[in-house]
């Protein structure tokens, strides 16, 4: 059974790892130059000069960047199509079940085999393309424009642990999908959309609540961190876009609110003075506007989760992901005995 999968699983098997091993090659080799540029900027800039450093080292590389997030992402979308679709739904199509089944190997032994066999080579492409891929982009990590971290979904999904997660969950998913359909392309797509549809609603529903986020509130005094302003389609200043929060947090709610402490539905005309000035008169207007709204007790609330809860949410999101994987694979081996 062993060898019979892997004649079965080798074609799709090598073009994967082949691709994913090309990638890892090249990130190799590009990966210790990257790294001296980072080292040089550091000594250049006694990690201080944040804008220098996105401006002349993140900004330069953030097309591989960027491809390198994709990419990640992509693998459990290609796991569960062309690796758990065609598993079992192939084996329907093409009748050649019957065959195995006929002889000694019973059927949940044949489902143990293959889900198994393609379940490691699963696990060792997601632990390859993450380290990989991690490694190569830790300095770009360390110097990429707020908002964009390893906490905010986008970058979430490419680092860790989760990622393993997701690709067993894509196998299992696209498993399922084809023992039921009996089709390999309806199992395609169905896994197709199921997954997207998972990936985009877990960050989006699940993930926020797995810990209960931190919320800081503070006076807005200073013009450093206020980087506009948050106008409504009809020109109403619904609040201030400020810079506050902890480094490396991901930002759930950041709201301009008022002396009682609920949100702002629209600021004083006269706020419109809080804006960063076009030239540097303008910083006296703009500081004196910021003043009065602390006076009349306006503050900034933001909404986050710390940089710390990193690995605290990969693990949680890799252990729902790993239970709905076992529970998949179980459903195909309560639904593949015999009727």
């Amino acid at each position: 059974m062993i060898w019979l999968t892997w004649r079965q699983f080798r074609a799709s098997a090598s073009a994967v790892f082949g691709v994913l091993g090309a990638v890892a090659l090249a990130l190799a080799i590009t990966g210790p130059n990257l790294y001296r540029e980072y080292d040089a900027l550091l000594t250049r800039c006694a990690r201080t000069c944040i804008g220098d450093a996105y401006d002349h080292f993140f900004f330069p590389h953030v097309g591989a960047y960027f491809g390198l997030i994709l990419l990640v992402t992509v693998l459990p979308v290609v796991v569960g199509m062309f690796w758990g679709a065609p598993l079992i739904g192939r084996e329907f199509e093409t009748g050649t079940h019957d065959l195995v089944w006929q002889q000694s190997v019973s059927r949940r032994r044949w489902l143990a085999v293959k889900l198994g066999l393609v379940g490691l080579a699963t696990i060792a492409a997601a632990a390859l393309t993450v380290v990989a891929v991690s490694w190569w982009s830790h300095p770009l990590d360390a110097t990429a424009i707020t908002g964009l971290n390893r906490m905010t979904p986008i970058v979430f999904d490419a680092r860790g642990i989760v990622v393993i997660g997701h690709s067993a969950f894509a196998l299992t998913l696209g498993a399922a999908a084809g023992l039921l359909l009996r089709r390999t392309l309806p199992a395609m797509a169905v896994t197709f959309a199921v997954l997207v549809a998972v990936l985009i609603l877990v960050p989006t529903f699940v993930r926020p609540h797995l810990a209960a986020p931190e919320r800081l509130e503070s006076a807005i005094t200073t013009n450093e961190r206020v980087g506009g302003l948050d106008l409504a389609e009809d020109g109403t200043i619904r609040g201030l876009l400020v810079d506050l929060g902890p480094p490396g947090a991901w930002m759930l709610g950041n709201e301009t609110v008022d002396a009682t402490g609920h949100a702002v539905v629209a600021l004083p005309a006269w706020a419109a003075g809080c804006a960063p000035p076009d030239s540097p008169m303008g910083e006296a207007v703009q500081q004196q506007c910021l003043q009065r709204l602390a006076a009349e007790g306006y503050r900034q609330s933001v909404t986050y989760h710390p940089a710390e809860r990193f690995w605290l949410f990969q693990a949680y999101e890799t252990v729902i992901f790993a239970i709905v994987s076992l529970l998949l694979a179980w459903f195909c081996f309560v639904w593949i005995r015999p009727r």
